[in-house]
């Protein structure tokens, strides 16, 4: 149904798709964030600084698709596993099992380290084919043939066919132990990718990225002292360069915050709604900020132009928070890369939050 015709239906478009009525549509929201901006312009990402280079502020996407390194700032945030050789040597489930059951008569699961009810299991962490899934380990056979995991798996798939799995052992550390990246390759479709984490060794991803649309924490440890979120700082990087930074988590945090995307192949991607926050705490003036969303798209013909990035939306935000709603939302074809900015005014010096929502279709 089109948006004008579910206006004059009795029920909210917008509704509609949150809750999942629209085929083909999904919801989208983006949270941007910098904890510190000032008069020089800087992008809506926790790692401070203009995208893709803290170093070199080149504030540019990746010209090339590549695998990338993962790791942290902290040896806490290491995955150990129990079943499986990480980070490239998974095991293989049996044929058989169901949307709660992994099988795998191999296997032992009471046997040497045995494994415990609240470690996590990890299907099909990197391959292309089917969607990297997790699941929380809710019960083991006496037998020690198979485990189960009440809860299902995290994008709703089944063990019945022979899936890849590693089995993450939670009461071994206290930090995160994988994490989730959902990437575009060079043709702009998407996949995504479970990496375990190494501390501070870098772990190199297994699929050719060339963008970053998400990045999370999937699983913590339970270790005596754990915070439930990651120690250290976590980021993804070139593999040959390290100053290129392409995904960043702030130690403390199980998510990315920024307002960097690309929109998949196939997919428009329709912004119906900006919130911003901007604060210059230790200031005794109010003070403003600039709050900038650019896309490669020439605004009038909606040709791609790569790294040459044109003004799309603009506002203005003093010492508060700010929604604003768009009546006509704003539109951004397939494979169109989009960020927000954000300059100081005269002596601005503090976070700036940005959250975009709206949908795909």
């Amino acid at each position: 149904m089109s948006y004008f015709a579910r206006i004059q239906s009795c029920r909210d478009y917008l509704v509609a798709i949150a809750e999942g009525e629209e085929a083909s549509h999904s919801a989208w929201s983006k949270i941007g964030y910098n904890p510190a901006i000032t008069t020089t312009e800087e992008d809506l990402w926790s790692a401070g600084g203009l995208y893709g280079s803290k170093a070199a502020n080149l504030g540019r996407f990746p010209a090339a698709a590549s695998t990338l390194n993962v790791s942290s700032g902290s040896a806490s945030d290491t995955a150990v596993a129990i079943r499986g050789t990480l980070p490239s040597t998974p095991l293989t489930c049996d044929v058989g099992g169901t949307t709660t059951r992994l099988v795998d008569v191999s296997q032992d699961f009471n046997a040497a380290t045995a494994v415990a009810i609240g470690d996590i299991l990890i299907v099909d962490p990197y391959e292309t084919a089917t969607a990297p899934e997790w699941a929380i380990i809710t019960g083991i056979d006496a037998g020690g043939d198979y485990i189960d995991f009440a809860g299902g798996l995290s994008s709703g798939g089944s063990c019945v066919t022979a899936r890849k799995y590693f089995i993450l052992d939670t009461s071994a550390t206290v930090g995160a132990m994988a994490v989730k990246i959902d990437y575009l390759d060079a043709a702009y479709t998407p996949y995504a990718e479970i990496v375990p984490l190494a501390g501070a060794s870098a772990v190199l991803t297994k699929g050719a990225i060339f963008r970053i649309n998400a990045f999370r924490v999937i699983a913590v440890g339970t270790d005596t002292g754990t915070t439930g979120n990651s120690i250290g700082a976590i980021s993804i990087v070139d593999d040959s360069d390290a100053t290129l930074i392409w995904g960043y988590i702030t130690a403390g945090f199980t998510r990315s915050r920024n307002n960097i995307y690309t929109v998949p192949l196939g997919k428009t991607l329709y912004i119906n709604e900006w919130n911003l926050g901007a604060a210059s705490p230790n200031d005794t003036k109010v003070q403003t900020i600039r709050v900038m969303l650019r896309a490669n798209r020439e605004p009038s013909t909606a040709f791609l132009t790569g790294n040459l990035f044109h003004l799309y939306l603009e506002a203005l935000v003093t010492n508060g928070m700010v929604t604003i709603p768009f009546k006509i939302p704003s539109r951004y074809l397939a494979k169109t890369d989009i960020k927000v900015s954000a300059i100081g005014i005269t002596a601005f010096s503090g976070p700036v939050t940005s959250v975009l929502r709206g949908w795909l279709e």
